[in-house]
């Protein structure tokens, strides 16, 4: 079984094993497997070249691997700068491998259990993660926030989400305003979405479940 050696790893392997790892249910995970099997692949970047789609004003969610339904595998790009919103994860298991680069994690508390006099978010922790680290987020460690505080070198991160989710809650952190946001993936095994076409389409979506009468 690929996911109880020890030894480097290939992208394919890497693959192989995250199926094996995620075949059964969401409770049936073992946290520091899935960490320590990540952490066995070596990175070559033409392994991820053909997913890799960047946006000079945003980071990019571009899937990866589907996971038979179980995991959803995206490989994010981040330019300069860049950051993401302070989120959830949508009662699911994140995993964080980064692969070039260094990011800032922040945490905070969710609202609902600590917040400032004025209704701002309370920081939790904060810490960088080095090229080489998987690390692990789920909303039992509260909310959280990604960012590549770099100006000058870009942030390419591997992340496995399970099970996969098309929604999360983003917050405001001066309020703790929370707002409910579709997912959507810039690219899909290496072929670009047509980004404003899908956002379109997911108004309408709401449009006609909002005007649609119960039964």
């Amino acid at each position: 079984m690929a996911s109880t050696c020890e030894g480097p790893i290939t992208f394919e392997e890497l693959i192989d094993g995250l199926l094996e790892l995620f075949s059964k249910d969401k409770e049936s995970i073992v946290i520091e497997d899935v960490q320590a099997f990540f952490n066995r692949y070596v990175f070559n970047p033409a392994d991820v070249a053909k997913y890799a789609k960047w946006d000079k004003f945003k980071y990019t969610r571009n899937l990866i691997h589907e996971g038979n339904s179980k995991f959803n595998l995206i490989l994010m790009c981040w330019p300069e700068g860049i950051a993401s919103p302070i989120h959830d994860h949508a009662d699911s298991h994140c995993f964080m491998r980064i692969l070039d680069g260094e990011a800032k994690e922040t945490r905070f508390f969710w609202p609902r259990d600590h917040c400032n006099p004025d209704g701002s978010l309370i920081e939790m922790t904060s810490r960088s993660v080095g090229a080489g680290v998987t690390a692990y987020m789920s909303d039992e460690l509260g909310l959280h926030r990604i960012e590549n505080k770099s100006h000058t070198s870009k942030l390419c991160s591997m992340h496995l989400y399970s099970p996969p989710f098309s929604d999360c809650n983003i917050f405001d952190e001066r309020t703790s305003k929370k707002t409910n946001v579709n997912m959507c993936f810039y690219s899909k095994y290496g072929e670009k979405e047509d980004v404003k076409k899908m956002a379109a389409a997911t108004a309408a979506g709401k449009r006609s479940s909002q005007m649609a009468v119960p039964s």
